[in-house]
């Protein structure tokens, strides 16, 4: 995988739980679909999928984008993230990946997994 700067500039606004840049970098009907240590998880719109990646993230004292890469792959872009995060103390390194449909340079679909918080 490349670094591609759409890519770096999706993982960089999760990891900074920065919602304004996350939601211009989506399309209004967004749809996100996820999978989930805790199952599978479906959401439809800006709000409801700035929700979901902001809930994940937001009780972390900190969150650190480790590194982060992606590729166009015709119509789609596969991005990746690492990111170590810690609470109180507690440690964890988390992985998400995404296969995303690109509508007039916006993230249309996000068809995403992910590792979970694996505590290091």
């Amino acid at each position: 995988m490349n670094r591609h700067p759409q890519a770096t500039a999706i993982a960089a606004a999760v990891a900074d739980r920065d919602t304004a840049r996350l939601a211009a970098a989506v399309t209004d009907t967004v749809r996100l679909r996820a999978l989930l240590p805790g199952g599978p998880i479906e959401a439809h719109g800006r709000d409801a999928v700035l929700a979901r990646f902001g809930g994940w993230f937001a009780d972390m004292d900190t969150v650190d984008l480790v590194e982060s890469a992606g590729e166009a792959v015709a119509d789609r872009l596969l991005i990746h993230y690492r990111l170590n995060l810690a609470q109180r103390g507690t440690r964890w390194a988390c992985t998400q990946t995404s296969i995303c449909k690109i509508v007039d340079g916006r993230l249309a679909t996000i068809d995403l997994v992910c590792s979970g918080f694996r505590e290091i």
